[in-house]
């Protein structure tokens, strides 16, 4: 994605590895989504908690809390604005708790560390720097967010912005899927190959036919 590295790929992915398992298409990838004000509970607000020392060890101040839809997704923004990085950490019913640490140029590089679970095995749009590593807590991912950060001058994300800015890069992220033509089959088998179980080509070609047709249905479904 431009910025927000996992929520785009999260859906596809899901429909990825249903199709490999040839299970029926439950989940959607929706083209678009709209960002809601919300409370942290339950779950989520324990995630925060527990992950409390952490931001304020990193100055990371919260931006807000946000629900997804359509997407089932909660999750709280903070910032530390003098070095330009942005951290989200979502809540998802399944996948559970993950955390994404960007910094964004001005110029649209951007580099992203995240500790989603899973998410390495699908091409990213090119000035789109990612390192996925799920064992990460969020001050190792900070510290590479730091490191690694483009060259400035920086596109901070506020309270003001953010959800224009959240629900701009997701739309991107899915434009330019759907300008592929969806998923690879290259990205269908290295997703095929992180299960560690084998799949036969005909399989992998059916799951990426059965992907993008599923893609290409929810972008009909938006007109």
């Amino acid at each position: 994605m431009n910025v927000i590295v996992y929520i785009a790929g999260l859906f596809v992915l899901s429909l990825v590895v249903r199709a490999l398992r040839k299970q029926p298409q439950k989940f959607k990838a929706p083209p678009r989504i709209q960002l809601f004000n919300a409370t942290p509970v339950g779950q989520h607000s324990r995630d925060l908690i527990a992950r409390k020392h952490d931001l304020d060890a990193c100055g990371l101040k919260r931006i807000g809390t946000y629900r997804m839809d359509p997407l089932n997704v909660i999750a709280s923004a903070f910032s530390n604005p003098a070095e330009h990085i942005c951290c989200v950490v979502y809540h998802h019913p399944v996948v559970g708790c993950f955390t994404d640490m960007v910094c964004k140029s001005t110029s649209g590089k951007s580099y992203t560390a995240t500790n989603a679970p899973t998410g390495g095995a699908l091409d990213h749009r090119e000035g789109q720097e990612k390192h996925y590593d799920k064992t990460l807590a969020i001050p190792a991912l900070f510290e590479l967010a730091k490191l690694h950060k483009p060259e400035g001058p920086y596109d901070d994300w506020t309270a003001e912005n953010f959800i224009a800015k959240f629900e701009t890069a997701y739309a991107e992220d899915m434009d330019w899927r759907a300008r592929r033509g969806g998923v690879t089959k290259e990205e269908v088998r290295r997703q095929a190959a992180e299960s560690g179980k084998p799949h036969s080509e005909e399989t992998i070609d059916e799951a990426t036919r059965r992907v993008n047709q599923k893609l290409a249905q929810s972008r009909s479904d938006m007109r």
